[in-house]
């Protein structure tokens, strides 16, 4: 299984290898995904993306769109 960078922003990559520092008022993109790899049982891949707002406090999330297992079926 292959994990994907956290997210970005113009010119940021949030990534664990890379220091980076948020600030109130940034808007970045949080993109976590799972891959894995084909030939192997279960193969292909699954990516939410959020946009959150940096505050002084932690984050909003502004994103207002529903995700997860119940919103994510492929067929019928």
């Amino acid at each position: 299984m292959l994990s994907h960078y956290y997210g970005r922003e113009a010119g940021l990559e949030l990534r664990e290898d890379i220091d980076t520092v948020l600030e109130p008022g940034m808007v970045i993109s949080m993109e976590p995904m799972l891959t894995i790899a084909d030939g192997q049982p279960g193969a292909g891949g699954y990516r939410e993306h959020d946009i959150l707002i940096i505050t002084e406090d932690g984050n909003e999330n502004i994103t207002g769109f529903p995700y997860g297992p119940d919103h994510n079926i492929i067929g019928s």
